[in-house]
């Protein structure tokens, strides 16, 4: 077979299978639950491998907790608010930089760095502070996305200090992002590239 000719078939093969196993072709046959828990296991699972394979590659420490529920809040409801890009990354980065600038503060009023290793008040108020300032910073700017509260704690109690750490969360959260926009758009649903929009997986 030429290779123009072969190309065609691939292509018109591709094409078919994306038609049958798009998101709006699987609601129109099978119940939404169904479809939704499949597409919430089956893209949660390729995007934290993914992540997983660039830190093994890169070296760098890009899983951590927090991107779980980010993950889940992505695949099984991408057109509510928190799962719009904009939710997810700035509301990371909120948390993050919460959580740093409280560890850093009460690490210097504190004797010694803030860690859960040795509880006293320095602990306690870092994780209030981060926690406070998190969760003011997410309504005030609109940008609800609830798993930044975790890596905003995560940072306060010391489980991730450093710069480094702080980076490559940062570039988890957006690579997370950014895998699921591609996914969705694979799957023929097109998700908000960054402010909410109010939609739903059968348009």
């Amino acid at each position: 077979m030429p290779t123009g000719k072969r190309r065609m078939s691939v292509n018109m093969w591709w094409l078919t299978w994306r038609a049958r196993l798009s998101i709006p072709s699987l609601l129109a046959t099978w119940e939404e639950r169904k479809v939704i828990s499949v597409i919430s296991g089956a893209n949660g699972a390729l995007a934290i491998f993914t992540v997983s394979l660039l830190a093994w590659v890169t070296g760098l420490p890009l899983v951590f907790p927090a991107l779980g529920p980010t993950a889940f809040i992505l695949f099984s409801k991408p057109f509510s608010p928190d799962a719009a890009p904009r939710s997810v990354i700035l509301g990371h980065f909120s948390g993050i930089a919460s959580g740093i600038v409280a560890w850093h503060v009460f690490s210097y009023l504190g004797t010694q760095p803030v860690s859960l290793d040795v509880l006293g008040w320095p602990t306690l108020a870092s994780a209030s502070v981060a926690l406070a300032t998190t969760c003011f910073l997410l309504v005030r700017f609109s940008c609800p996305h609830a798993p930044a509260c975790a890596s905003a704690l995560i940072i306060a109690l010391g489980g991730a200090s450093g710069w480094l750490n702080m980076f490559a969360m940062a570039v988890a959260v957006v690579v997370l992002s950014a895998q699921a926009l591609v996914l969705y758009r694979i799957g023929g649903v097109k998700t908000p590239s960054w402010a909410p929009e109010p939609r739903s997986l059968h348009r």
